[in-house]
């Protein structure tokens, strides 16, 4: 054997392997735990809205559930994330579970006695969408805890790539089991995942390093300043950081611009463009959430440690590109491929991202930059739905404002590579 082979062999044996986040017990319980729960919103949104609909025959107060779920959602955000930088975040995420499964137990006592209103379930809504506020930022904020540093990409892409797949698997589980057993059925078994997320967050809470198990009343109390003066000393932080501060202006120009053109879009686009039916916009739909599986293995299998934001920044403006291909195009094939790259693309740029930002922020704070993150990302979702509806009530057809939106996103998108600094600097 040559000299030069046996110095490659040396070299190659001390090139660090990284392992694999399933050897982390902690990050199992977590892993299991999002799973859970995320096929549990599936499961619930699906029942809800079909109960909705076709039991109770009250199409018009979709929205108004929708809405009573979405506005608390929002609202509460901010002060969730407060809350996971002050408490045991795994303790957050059990009484949300815990919570949620035992209103659904009283939801079904109402099913059995033919007393499930269209109040009640607006009402559950509304305390779904509040729990949901401070179970996403404590998830979010718990994940550094759970494996190394180098497995943080790979971690975040498994994660994203659990949610995606709820989004595509658990209607379908739904669906079956409302036929099979009818709203009793599906209601108690979401009840019972709930009811077990909430015993895999103890479980992960009893793992946990000793600093997040016990109270952190100590050191971050809820004596040692008010609520708001937490928020704004978290918004301080953000704004000092040129990193953050660009991400949470993408985030609001990324939303603005996409969310209500292509999420609210995307069934008139099916209907007036492609001449489809339900089944076309379901395939569309169903497309977009599968390249996010796709994206999120792609970028869990590179598992990106350097440069992320470059590489975020990169998705970011693909996916522009592939929305405004989408707006030109009027053939089902051809839209079928870009929506997959659509999907591809927001993971590729959503993942690198939320590993640079558990990274690089002090533990503290992390609850509440993941919430302002969050905030930033939703907090326009409302305008951009009430924008589009509004150009389309001008008789502004649908790929008119898909084609401006795109292209203002990469007009977006092309400022951020050449002004956002901090963001193409980090790592």
């Amino acid at each position: 054997m040559s000299e030069v082979t046996v110095a490659l062999d040396k070299r190659v044996q001390k090139v660090p392997k990284t392992p694999s986040v399933f050897k982390e017990y902690r990050f199992v319980l977590l892993f299991l735990t999002l799973l859970v729960s995320s096929f549990s919103v599936s499961f619930f949104s699906l029942a809800t809205n079909w109960y909705v609909v076709n039991f109770l025959g009250l199409e018009a107060m979709l929205g108004i559930v929708m809405f009573a779920s979405s506005v608390p959602r929002l609202v509460f955000m901010l002060i969730g994330g407060v809350i996971a930088d002050r408490v045991s975040k795994a303790w957050v995420m059990f009484i949300s579970d815990f919570t949620k499964g035992v209103l659904l137990v009283g939801i079904i006592a109402l099913l059995m006695f033919d007393l499930l209103a269209i109040w009640p379930l607006i009402v559950l809504a509304f305390i779904f969408g509040l729990l949901d506020a401070f179970f996403w930022p404590a998830s979010s904020a718990i994940l550094p805890e759970t494996v190394k540093e180098e497995q943080l990409t790979r971690a975040n892409s498994v994660l994203n790539m659990t949610r995606q797949a709820s989004m595509i698997v658990g209607p379908l589980l739904a669906g079956i089991m409302l036929a099979i057993g009818g709203y009793v059925l599906i209601f108690g078994i979401t009840a019972a995942t709930l009811l077990i997320a909430g015993i895999i967050d103890l479980m992960m809470k009893r793992n946990m390093p000793k600093e997040e198990r016990d109270s952190k009343q100590s050191k971050l109390g809820l004596n040692g300043g008010g609520m708001f003066a937490s928020i704004k000393e978290g918004f301080l932080y953000v704004k000092n950081s040129s990193f953050l501060l660009a991400l949470m202006l993408s985030a609001v120009f990324l939303n603005l611009l996409f969310s209500g053109p292509f999420m609210l879009g995307l069934p008139i686009f099916a209907t007036h463009v492609l001449e489809g039916t339900e089944v076309t916009y379901s395939f569309l739909s169903g497309g977009i959430a599968g390249g996010m599986v796709l994206g999120s293995i792609l970028v869990g299998v590179l598992n990106i440690k350097k440069k992320r934001g470059v590489f975020s920044i990169a998705g970011i403006l693909a996916l522009a590109i592939f929305c405004l291909a989408f707006s030109l195009s009027s053939s089902f094939y051809l839209n079928m491929a870009f929506v997959i790259l659509i999907g591809a693309a927001s993971s590729v740029a959503n993942i690198p991202l939320l590993a640079v930002i558990q990274h690089h922020t002090e533990k503290e704070y992390l609850g509440r930059v993941m919430s302002f993150i969050s905030f930033s990302a939703m907090g326009l979702m409302p305008i951009s739905f009430l924008f589009t509806t509004l150009l389309l009530a001008l008789s502004i057809s649908i790929d008119v404002i898909m084609l401006v939106s795109a292209s203002a996103l990469i007009m977006v998108s092309t400022m951020i590579i050449w002004k956002g600094k901090g963001l193409r600097m980090v790592d």
